[in-house]
């Protein structure tokens, strides 16, 4: 998992996962990165809860623009 932003006042962090995108696409815009590369995002809590968005993403914008 690689961090990617913190929200100090909610107290939870985005990590994401990197996938290669073999056939799939951004479940918003339908590109893929420029290396080729999908990710998945999380939402981790600092009392320990762990939250998986779902669906494959070209980037955090996309994620935030699909889930809100």
């Amino acid at each position: 998992m690689t961090y990617v932003s913190r929200d100090c006042f909610a107290r939870t962090e985005v990590h994401k996962d990197t996938y290669k995108a073999r056939g799939e696409t951004c479940k918003w815009c339908g590109n893929t990165s420029r290396n080729r590369r999908l990710y998945e995002y999380r939402i981790e809590s600092d009392g320990g809860r762990v939250s998986n968005i779902p669906g494959r993403f070209c980037s955090v914008s996309c994620m935030k623009a699909y889930h809100s």
